[in-house]
């Protein structure tokens, strides 16, 4: 009876992971450019007792009685697909075409150090730095890098912004036209990054440990790569998550959960019956 305790108790604890999973996902349904994340399971050590010793009578069966420990979350995945495009119209809402592809953001972090994240929600603004200089932000008011991973500044006030093809972003300010280079990477190995927020993705910092360089997992949209990007002016990537789906999950995770915790249930009430028969 122990043992069925023990093996619900291990996997109801997983199936709550999962649900947290899905319900990050459900609450960021609306989140522009976020990514969901999916958990795969995996089976613990089983167990082998011998419990035919001296049995010589033919069998189909294996000898040997096999039993599990439940299950755990294996890993969880972020799912990079291409999420729907939503027009906007606003000249300064970028949204990617193209998969794994993010820009990339001066985020500040904890006693006031700063880090650089990625970031897919394209939804920019002119922030003031002086009387005469703005600074292109983030929705959170973090700046916006270039490929030499500078904040992007312009001479204001600014009208007329034109983004190219290859990422580049023309402004026109008192007649001038500047232009600079949006900081753009493709990350490819996403499953070693790790989530900051709802919109931002990291990388860990232990990651000589994982064995992998920032090369490995990350490649700058410098020169000829800059032809490869994939962005829309006046549109805004969705969230790639599909809550019918989601909704779905979330119920069957539920009934699995019910289910663990009726085993234990039962499991209890035997554990008593045999006490009561002593």
């Amino acid at each position: 009876m122990i043992r069925n305790l023990v093996t619900a108790t291990n996997t109801m604890g997983q199936l709550q992971k999962q649900l947290d999973v899905i319900s990050h996902n459900i609450a960021n349904s609306n989140t522009d450019g976020y990514k969901q994340s999916t958990a795969s399971f995996s089976s613990l050590l089983t167990q082998e007792f011998q419990n035919q010793r001296g049995d010589n009578a033919i069998r189909q069966s294996p000898p040997g009685i096999r039993l599990g420990n439940g299950a755990k979350i294996a890993q969880i995945q972020l799912d990079g697909q291409q999420g729907s495009l939503k027009r906007t119209d606003r000249p300064l809402d970028f949204g990617f075409t193209a998969q794994n592809q993010y820009f990339k953001v001066l985020v500040q972090g904890d006693e006031g150090i700063q880090k650089q994240n990625f970031t897919r929600a394209g939804a920019f603004y002119f922030s003031p730095v002086n009387d005469n200089e703005v600074m292109l932000v983030d929705g959170q008011g973090n700046a916006l890098l270039n490929q030499n991973d500078e904040a992007i500044t312009f001479e204001g006030p600014v009208d007329n912004i034109r983004l190219t093809q290859n990422g580049t972003l023309l402004v026109s300010a008192n007649g001038n036209e500047q232009q600079a280079e949006l900081g753009i990477v493709t990350i490819q190995r996403p499953q070693l990054m790790e989530r900051v927020s709802s919109v931002y993705l990291g990388l860990p910092d232990n990651l000589d440990e994982l064995g992998a360089e920032r090369g490995d997992v990350l490649v700058q949209a410098e020169g000829a790569l800059r032809n490869q990007i994939g962005l829309e002016q006046g549109s805004l990537e969705q969230s790639n998550v599909d809550l019918s789906k989601a909704f779905t999950d979330m119920m069957e995770v539920q009934r699995n959960y019910q289910f663990h915790s009726r085993a234990i249930s039962i499991s209890d009430q035997m554990s008593g019956l045999v006490n009561g028969m002593r």
